[in-house]
């Protein structure tokens, strides 16, 4: 079952209101403040009581429309209205909702007569109404705030209401039920998945286009645009190489969304062209950046949805990637004679890889594989310098040969010892396929042949540490684990290679663990088991994009490997 509420959180796009498990238990969530917050967003612990007053234990059904948590003497339903509106009715549980315990935290009455909870610590008020049944709210006040914060909804008959969360005012009563929000969430998820590409199994299919669809969050605050989180579990930021795996994930549902994408980073590119690590609704943060691979997703985005390029966009993405190259050229190396570095493995995105167990800066072959693939970007869409964009692209090839390649693979070094040719098994060696006919033959043969042969590619996909590696590790994150960017690219690069045969196969294999093990952020290589995050967003991006690919040749992707 990949509807599984105990991995997958439940929630709607355009909200930040969340419905998760966490550490055990199940909270109502304010995805706010990113995921450097110890609370995540946790405003209210929710557990249900029986109609004798005592506690119970649930099951729960997930479905994109409709959270239900049943026992034996009844259920209660959630689901998302306008705003950050949670709807709710029961028959025969009452559920409890309590709050957390911040320093601050109290409850109140309007002038109105509503109970008002303020969760102090999370700048979150809660509003509880009901249209029948009734909500108690209990708290026991200790001189300048109230321990146990509760609000109770129950009723002999049932009970419905909803609960408003809000910073300042409240909104006024919901107009319409339960039933109407139920039936207006259903009618835009099903519009959303209609536009889904075809390709993978219904189930699989459904879950990733829900995820991408309820990890979307409002435009507010630092977000200029609405952004796709990578989850609402965990990593609830926008980072800036996996915004544009979501972009091209989301371009065949909401071509304007996928523009946001960029957007939402671009728009706080410092002036030297350098972009932030992430971005959420309070925070920019330049303590890292991650690798320029935008041209790159533009290309294969303008392949796949030639419309999607119109004049405005084609403006905005001169300026912007533009400005990026000119950082990594400008700041990132030594002079016009070098190739650029990464400071630090979070910049590369690979964060804890093995071509930084020495430290950095770091000399690696993907960045100026990126920064070429930027520059054939550029030289398409920017018609007045397309020469020199073209030329630029020509002189980072020639440094990356001459610094890079051993005679048999692409290998990196330390900028404090450039002299030293280092011969990594991480399958960052590869991404140079990506170059596709700028790349002799030869070179790709002796590539291809040695991702074959290395231990690379198991049953699931290719690790991102040969599983040969003495530095493997199975739950090593960069260290062996299956991504799905390093999936996609090195799909691409295969295909631009003309090996389709073998970029096929494993979009196969990538697709066939995700239909086994749901849109988890990483894999164990060897078992295909899910790591870490278990409702990610680019892994259903490129879930998408794989699965349709094999259903335009004339695949499918279930099965057993």
């Amino acid at each position: 079952m990949l509807f599984d509420f105990a991995h997958v959180p439940f929630s709607r796009r355009g909200r930040f209101l969340t419905l998760s498990t966490m550490e055990g238990a199940v909270w109502l969530r304010s995805v706010k403040g990113g995921d450097l917050k110890p609370s995540l967003g946790r405003l209210c612990r929710v557990s249900f009581i029986g109609p004798d007053g005592k506690g119970r234990e649930v099951a729960w059904t997930l479905a994109p429309e409709r959270l239900v948590a049943e026992a034996a003497e009844g259920r209660v339903e959630f689901c998302i209205g306008d705003g950050e509106r949670l709807h709710l009715r029961g028959k025969g549980l009452g559920v409890a909702f309590d709050l957390t315990g911040s320093r601050y935290d109290y409850a109140y009455r309007t002038p109105q007569g509503d109970h008002c909870l303020v969760a102090a610590a999370e700048s979150t008020r809660l509003l509880p109404r009901v249209t029948k049944g009734a909500v108690t709210v209990t708290g026991d006040w200790r001189r300048d705030r109230a321990d146990n914060v509760a609000m109770i909804f129950s009723g002999d008959a049932g009970f419905e209401g909803a609960i408003d969360l809000f910073p300042a005012l409240p909104p006024p009563p919901a107009s319409v039920g339960f039933d109407a929000v139920l039936a207006e969430t259903g009618s835009d998820f099903a519009s959303w998945l209609a536009r889904t590409p075809a390709g993978g199994t219904q189930e699989a299919r459904r879950l990733a286009a829900y995820l991408l669809w309820a990890n979307t969050v409002p435009a507010e605050g630092a977000l200029t645009r609405p952004a796709i989180y990578m989850s609402k579990n965990d990593m609830i930021n926008i980072w800036s190489w996996d915004n544009a795996f979501s972009a091209l994930g989301v371009a065949a549902m909401d071509e304007g969304l996928a523009f946001d994408q960029f957007g939402a980073i671009f728009d706080h590119q410092h002036p030297s062209g350098l972009l932030p690590d992430f971005v959420n609704d309070r925070d920019v943060s330049f303590a890292f950046t991650k690798p320029p691979v935008h041209g790159w997703a533009v290309l294969r985005l303008i392949e796949r949805h030639p419309d999607w390029l119109t004049e405005d966009r084609r403006q905005a993405l001169v300026g912007w990637f533009s400005a990026q190259v000119g950082y990594w050229l400008t700041h990132a190396r030594k002079g016009a004679s070098s190739l650029p570095v990464y400071f630090h493995g979070n910049d590369s995105g690979w964060d804890n890889a093995t071509f930084f167990a020495e430290g950095g800066p770091v000399i690696t072959p993907d960045l100026p594989t990126f920064l070429i693939l930027a520059c054939d970007c550029l030289a398409s869409l920017d018609r007045e310098r397309s020469a020199a964009w073209q030329a630029e692209a020509g002189q980072l090839y020639s440094q990356l040969i001459a610094n890079l390649w051993t005679g048999e693979t692409f290998g990196t070094r330390l900028a404090a010892d450039p002299a030293r040719l280092r011969t990594d098994q991480s399958l960052i060696g590869f991404m140079p396929l990506l170059l596709g006919p700028r790349l002799p033959r030869e070179m790709a043969a002796k590539l291809i042949g040695r991702l074959k042969a290395g231990g690379w590619i198991s049953d699931w996909g290719p690790a991102t540490e040969s599983t040969a590696s003495p530095l493997y590790e199975a739950d090593g994150y960069w260290r062996g684990p299956i991504w799905a960017p390093t999936t996609m690219l090195l799909w691409d690069g295969l295909m631009r290679q003309g090996e389709v045969t073998l970029a096929r196969d494993i979009a196969r294999r990538f697709c066939r663990m995700c239909e086994k093990s749901g849109m988890a952020e990483n894999f164990d290589a060897l078992s295909g088991t899910g790591l870490r995050d278990r409702a990610f967003a680019w892994t259903s991006a490129v879930y998408l994009w794989l699965a349709a690919s094999l259903e335009e040749g004339g695949e499918t992707s279930g099965g057993r490997p």
